[in-house]
């Protein structure tokens, strides 16, 4: 194996939580970036019927997008 080609090493969660709704799974992990950063990634998973796959979206948010993230999920209204 060409020692540039070395398989990556997962990187370790240093924290994660599950939602498990209805017809979907959200799962939010949190990593550490190779310059020392914290960062979230929230993971949708939801499995196909019709072609019997999982599919899952990702979004990740660093520590300065945290507050208008919250911010702005505050906002929402459902109503």
């Amino acid at each position: 194996m060409d020692p540039k080609q070395q398989p990556t090493q997962p990187k370790p969660k240093l924290d994660s939580k599950i939602l498990k709704c209805p017809n979907k799974t959200i799962f939010f992990d949190t990593y550490e970036a190779k310059n020392k950063n914290k960062y979230l990634k929230i993971t949708e998973s939801r499995f196909n019927k019709e072609t019997k796959q999982s599919v899952r979206y990702s979004i990740i948010l660093f520590r300065e997008d945290m507050e208008g993230f919250k911010k702005t999920l505050g906002e929402i209204d459902l109503n």
